[in-house]
């Protein structure tokens, strides 16, 4: 199933902050840059489906702490709460 959020411009910069030339550089990169095409400028959504969500929560929990931990709850905490939907 897809759903759609609506960013606003903090969670949109946090979004964009990952290069897009480094998606092949490994898992979490690679998944900020799906989630970069995946967003329309236009009207400031991104659709999400079922993987992408499952993605987002195991990338944020799952590896240790890190940089991109803190950015994907920047980006969907508000859309998804603190544990990202878990």
């Amino acid at each position: 199933m897809i759903k759609r959020y609506k960013l606003n411009e903090s969670e949109r910069d946090l979004l964009f902050i990952q290069p897009i030339d480094t998606g092949g550089d490994g898992g979490w990169q690679g998944l900020l840059i799906k989630l970069q095409l995946q967003f329309n400028t236009q009207n400031m959504h991104i659709e999400l489906d079922d993987n992408d969500l499952e993605r987002i929560q195991r990338y944020a929990f799952d590896y240790g702490n890190g940089g991109w931990e803190t950015r994907l709850t920047g980006i969907f905490g508000r859309h998804l709460g603190q544990e990202l939907g878990r």
